[in-house]
């Protein structure tokens, strides 16, 4: 995204900075956000079974918490930088709006990648406790979410009907 924008005047054209454009600490924000879950991320995916995986599925608890608390920054700032109302949930206009800001989008991509790797970690528990691993449905839920959710509940309601496992559709 630029952070200029073109400005026309009487006798040229200037730019002037785009008061939508992220800043570089929103840019920085953005980028630890969205890798500080990737080692979970890989290790679930990569090696399901591993001790190193059980280890960081464990240390994902304080990484929730951080990232929590990097939301409610988020959110903060928002209210403190914007107009300071929340917008009304039942007007998709208000909503899309609202998450036009550089910090509702942070306080929104926090959201995602904090309930995707907790939906992601779901996934890897059930499925080993099922006997297998699910690294079709944990790499959906990391690039996709709930169409990665959406595979490991179909894979399992489909071992119920099978009378056994589903393994035959992932791993």
């Amino acid at each position: 995204m630029n952070d200029r924008t073109a400005v026309e005047t009487d006798d040229a054209t200037t730019t002037a900075p785009d008061a939508d454009a992220m800043s570089e600490g929103d840019k920085l924000a953005f980028k630890v956000v969205s890798a500080s879950t990737l080692p979970v991320w890989a290790a679930m995916i990569i090696a399901p079974n591993s001790r190193l995986t059980e280890r960081l599925v464990r240390l994902a608890t304080p990484l929730y918490a951080a990232l929590g608390g990097a939301y409610v920054g988020f959110l903060a700032k928002e209210m403190i930088e914007g107009d300071g109302e929340m917008p009304g949930f039942d007007d998709p206009e208000a909503m899309r709006e609202a998450l036009s800001s550089p910090t509702a989008f942070l306080a929104g991509w926090t959201h995602y990648v904090v309930f995707d790797l907790f939906v992601g970690r779901w996934i890897w528990a059930d499925a080993r406790e099922r006997g297998r691993t699910a690294r079709l449905s944990l790499l959906l839920t990391w690039v996709a979410g709930p169409a990665g959710l959406s595979m490991h509940l179909a894979r399992n309601a489909l071992g119920r009907i099978r009378g056994g496992s589903a393994r035959a559709l992932e791993d």
